[in-house]
């Protein structure tokens, strides 16, 4: 640090004096004089420029280095997000599966629920009829008869509707394999989420010569959804607010 405050003296010192120089130099009238001190300016501002775009250069060079050589960032960019889109891919096309059974199931089974409901209301209605003493000898016949059909295709119906629904849980079990991969890909963010935090301190540590603070817990980030009722969220916050800091302090 001392040695930088040096530098940056000498280089003041050296502006200044050839300022003078220039301003002795115009009131004289050597315009001769004059002309090479400003050359002189400009060459030693071409040169400063150079010296910063090639430490510039270095730091992106070294920075990307260090990104490259990075095994664990490899293995991250070269097969597990491939992979991971793939998990994704097969837990939208078994979501959509369950969904679309589920539903086809409903339209099945609600036709038939209807058709159960109505004509179990008509049979009930005609049964208190009999109570009543209300009905006729040849109504209670075709009341007789269409009792036992009704019952033979409760059974049958019954019987449908059993299966459907099984067929609806057994759709339903696709949440605990899915479950598992979405939870594999949220481990992934979590690995890539931290990889790219420390290739931000790395850069800005290349930058600056001086580590970035992060808050009480800069060596981990931890990757958190929305907001779920009945779970605490304060470790989400805390872990997030010092990504959020570090971003902040390299002007992101």
């Amino acid at each position: 640090m001392a040695e930088a405050v040096e530098k940056l003296d000498e280089s003041l010192e050296a502006r200044l004096t050839r300022a003078k120089a220039l301003v002795a130099a115009l009131e004289q009238g050597d315009e001769e004089e004059a002309d090479r001190v400003l050359d002189e300016i400009g060459r030693v501002r071409q040169s400063m420029l150079f010296q910063e775009i090639g430490r510039l250069t270095r730091q992106l060079h070294d920075a990307l280095t260090g990104f490259m050589l990075d095994d664990k960032l490899a293995e991250l960019t070269e097969r597990e997000m491939p992979d991971a889109r793939e998990r994704l891919k097969y837990v939208i096309t078994m979501t959509e599966q369950a969904a679309n059974t589920t539903l086809n199931v409903v339209e099945q089974v609600l036709p038939m629920v209807d058709d159960l409901s109505a004509r179990t209301a008509s049979l009930s209605q005609r049964w208190r009829r009999l109570l009543q003493r209300e009905m006729s000898f040849e109504e209670f016949k075709e009341f007789s008869r269409d009792i036992t059909t009704f019952l033979d295709e409760l059974d049958d119906g019954l019987n449908q509707v059993q299966g459907q629904l099984n067929e609806v849980l057994m759709a339903q079990s696709f949440q605990d394999l899915t479950g598992q991969i979405i939870r594999r890909v949220i481990d992934l963010v979590q690995e890539v989420e931290h990889s790219l935090v420390e290739l931000i301190r790395f850069a800005a540590r290349q930058g600056s010569g001086q580590p970035v603070k992060t808050g009480k817990k800069a060596d981990k980030t931890e990757a958190q959804g929305p907001v779920v009722p009945e779970v605490d969220q304060g470790e989400a916050v805390s872990s997030q607010d010092d990504v959020d800091d570090l971003l902040s302090s390299l002007g992101f």
